[in-house]
């Protein structure tokens, strides 16, 4: 396995190249569950001690099944030798089942305490910095400065409940099953199969399950007591189920904790709770049966019961808290949960890491976005590469190709014939374009009747007496083209039906309509008004008809001029200019 420096201590080339070791010589880039959480994985194992054993189970997250893991005591656990052959075990049953990972969970039940932060910590908006800081500096949270972080793991629990004095508390745990998970993780690496491992507190888990199991009275508050072999949590809840205080009281050698009768009495006197409901909470084999006796009688008014965590079929009651961890929220038990059990769950408090991978090793790897970049950057070396070796080859067939062609054999003393030729064809077609633009259809008289038929609508009340259109260049010396002018004169009589519409026609928008539609029509560009700089000019003059005779509409002609009341002169002048599409070229042909 190789060895691998932490980043801060290489230069970036150096990080670069490691990172590229990385990705060739493990499977991070590939196989996703190294950036997962081990709950997430399908494979899993559950691992609870609790003083007297050791319980543990194999869970498929796929099957939803349950199955029996390796056996497990303290001797083994302190052995190197054994501990490896358990871990080989658990590397081989993994693969044996199909799976690419395996999560491994660890259930602390065998110890659980508590240490008060510091008093002027009071504000509950830095809880999520005072989460951070117990983990990387306990020292500064903590009320006790005489702890070393080396010996043991804190993790904040807040106190949801409304008047609580403080606004949480830490939980406490050794590092005696540190070992175990480390050699787990360097198995992992040898093997490069992923083993993701968390270390939960039994406690805090089965606190974020009592919502599946105690049934509390409405309006009371509530006692949850939870035994173990080797100590008891009391959690002390408010009348709406939010956690207001938390005590944990050690008994390792005997069944009970002496002082538990005068626990519970004073603290529930201090927070007021009168009559407040009793759950046991059994969470082990050795655990003394008769302290719901001992409740009903010391507290008489109070309800005592004992009630369980769910459990699988076939997995023993010393592993209820594998359960609560494996099993999917559900909306019912987002709505039966309060304030404080939907916190514990939903923000991971229950589920903090109390021995995760050590800073300095988690950071010696890049993480999942780094490696997929990575990743990409190889396969777009490899396609780069690839493109070059198309390249050259596609540029080889080329010039095989070119070789094969007459003009490769060309000989230079035909460059003379052919630039003769060259310049006849040049010629040629220069003579061709200027003749083509002096025939360029810039005034068809077939279109200019056109545009006159469609000028008028039928029986619009108009009668065209004379229509003359006439076209001339401009004159401009010196210059390779000049414009022209295009010229329609019309004269006519109208009725009144026809005034509105001529006076609409006498616009610059009016004309341009009707030069537009003819173009469109006839597929004329010289009247296209949109084409090259272009400038149509509109003059419409109307006078009353001398001539005019009043008759009824219905006794007139169309052709009879003194049946309309006015006559019209209407005069339409189109530019072109030099610049134009259209416009004549002046020199000679050549």
């Amino acid at each position: 396995m190789a060895t691998f420096l932490h980043p801060a201590s290489l230069n970036p080339f150096q990080q670069y190249r490691q990172a590229c070791a990385i990705l060739r010589n493990t499977t991070r880039a590939s196989n996703p569950a190294w950036y997962q959480d081990a709950r997430e994985l399908n494979f899993q194992l559950h691992v609870r001690p609790d003083g007297p054993g050791i319980a543990t189970a194999y869970y498929d997250r796929k099957q939803d099944q349950w199955s029996a893991g390796p056996a497990l005591n303290e001797a083994i656990l302190d052995d190197p030798e054994k501990t490896a052959s358990v871990v080989g075990e658990v590397l081989k049953k993994a693969r044996s089942s199909g799976a690419t990972s395996i999560g491994v969970i660890l259930h602390i039940a065998d110890e659980f305490a508590t240490a008060e932060l510091k008093p002027e910590l009071d504000n509950p908006a830095a809880l999520p910095d005072l989460r951070d800081a117990a983990v990387n500096d306990p020292g500064s949270v903590l009320d006790d400065s005489t702890i070393a972080a080396t010996e043991a793991s804190w993790r904040v629990l807040p106190y949801p409940a409304a008047g609580s004095e403080a606004i949480g508390t830490t939980i406490t745990i050794s590092r005696a099953h540190d070992a175990f998970l480390q050699a787990l993780r360097g198995a992992s690496g040898k093997s490069g199969f992923p083993v993701i491992t968390r270390a939960f507190s039994a406690p805090l888990v089965a606190m974020s399950g009592l919502c599946q199991s105690v049934s509390a009275t409405p309006g009371k508050p509530f006692v949850a007591i939870l035994q173990y072999p080797w100590f008891t949590v009391l959690s002390f809840f408010n009348e709406h189920a939010d956690l207001q205080l938390i005590r944990t009281l050690q008994h390792r050698g005997v069944r009970r904790a002496s002082n538990l009768r005068s626990a519970l009495s004073t603290t529930c006197a201090s927070l007021e709770y009168l009559e407040p409901d009793f759950f046991l909470l059994p969470l082990g084999e050795e655990i003394d049966s008769s302290l719901e006796a001992t409740l009903k009688v010391a507290f008489a008014g109070s309800r005592v019961e004992t009630v369980g965590l769910p459990d699988p079929a076939g997995i023993s009651q010393r592993m209820p808290e594998a359960v609560i961890c494996s099993k999917p929220t559900t909306e019912s038990d987002s709505e039966g949960a309060s304030e404080t059990l939907r916190v514990l769950r939903d923000e991971n408090w229950a589920t903090q890491d109390f021995l995760p991978v050590a800073r300095e090793t988690a950071e010696l790897y890049p993480d999942r976005g780094e490696m997929k970049m990575l990743r990409m950057l190889r396969l777009g070396r490899v396609a780069i590469f690839a493109i070059v070796v198309l390249f050259l080859a596609y540029f080889s067939l080329g010039v095989v190709d070119l070789m094969r062609k007459p003009e490769w054999a060309f000989n230079p003393s035909q460059a003379d014939t052919t630039q003769n030729r060259l310049a006849m064809l040049t010629q040629e077609r220069q003579k061709a374009e200027h003749w083509n633009n002096l025939m360029a259809d810039r005034s068809k008289t077939w279109v200019a009747m056109e545009a006159l038929s469609r000028l008028f609508p039928e029986n619009g009340g108009v009668l065209v007496k004379n229509y003359n259109h006439s076209a001339k260049p401009e004159t401009a010396a010196g210059m390779a083209k000049v414009g022209f002018v295009k010229e329609w004169k019309i004269t006519g009589f109208a009725r009144d039906d026809a005034y509105e519409y001529l006076n609409s026609l006498n616009t610059r928008e009016g004309i341009a309509g009707h030069f537009g539609e003819i173009a469109r029509i006839t597929s004329n560009e010289a009247f296209d008004p949109e084409i090259g700089n272009r400038n149509i000019t509109v003059n419409v003059r109307m006078q009353e008809n001398n001539s005019f005779k009043p008759v009824p509409l219905e006794e007139t002609s169309i052709a009879d001029e003194s049946s309309y009341p006015f006559t019209f002169d209407l005069t339409i002048t189109q530019r072109f200019e030099a610049t134009d599409p259209l416009a004549i070229a002046v020199p000679k042909a050549p």
